[in-house]
């Protein structure tokens, strides 16, 4: 049977803008090339209110964005980029307790605040006729999405990853020990992304590794799925 994973990267940058808005006398429209914004007169003394308006952009590389009469929104210029240097990861031809790795480099670069990877699988492996390679439980049965454990026995089976970094501190420190694997967070059941890895401004690289073992029960198939990892900055 073969195994393929399919991961892919998408880039998302926002800037949170909230404004208080109590006194109603005139409105100020304002916009650039990302966006345009109404804004009422500002009171000078304003009031909490417990839902303020969240404005975003996608813009990933923002610059100064207006000046208003009551207020300036500026962000400094900024670059965020994530490599993933391999679109498909190939697992071949998989044989009951004979574990299979791969591994795939990611490059992270963000020139001011820092930023993050966070990473989650649309579903576990899947074969066309829906048989599946379940995520891996490690060797305890405890792992999850948020909790890595040692993943050594060769009768552990499943698919799951870890995550290694030239920089120390940037993927997350649950990997320090050199077996320690996770399984990816599943869209399917509703899983949040997590992060994966973290770093100050400046560029990073790190080396994911990709695990599979199957047990002889396993039925003969293709299995697929897709890996999104997410790119965000710090603020």
């Amino acid at each position: 049977m073969k195994a393929k994973i399919l991961p892919f990267i998408v880039l998302f940058s926002s800037s949170l803008l909230a404004f208080n808005l109590t006194k109603i006398v005139h409105a100020d429209t304002v916009s650039n090339d990302n966006y345009s914004i109404d804004v009422n007169t500002i009171d000078t003394n304003p009031q909490p209110t417990p839902k303020p308006e969240v404005l975003g952009t996608n813009n990933i590389a923002p610059k100064e964005f207006t000046t208003g009469s009551n207020y300036t929104v500026t962000s400094p210029n900024s670059t965020l980029s994530l490599v993933l240097f391999q679109n498909t990861v190939d697992f071949g031809i998989l044989s009951s307790t004979n574990p299979v790795v791969r591994t795939s480099n990611i490059h992270l670069d963000e020139t001011n605040f820092g930023g993050e990877v966070l990473a989650y699988e649309n579903h576990a492996l899947t074969s066309s006729t829906n048989d599946v390679i379940q995520n891996t439980s490690c060797d305890n049965g405890n792992c999850t999405p948020e909790i890595a454990a040692i993943w050594a026995n060769t009768l552990t089976y499943g698919f799951g990853y870890r995550c290694d970094s030239e920089q120390i501190g940037i993927c997350d420190p649950q990997f320090s020990p050199s077996q320690y694997f996770k399984p990816f967070a599943d869209n399917s059941a509703d899983h949040i992304a997590e992060t994966i890895i973290s770093t100050s401004k400046g560029k990073s690289q790190s080396t994911i590794t990709y695990k599979v073992n199957i047990s002889g029960t396993q039925k003969a198939s293709t299995y697929y799925n897709s890996i999104t990892y997410l790119a965000i900055p710090k603020f």
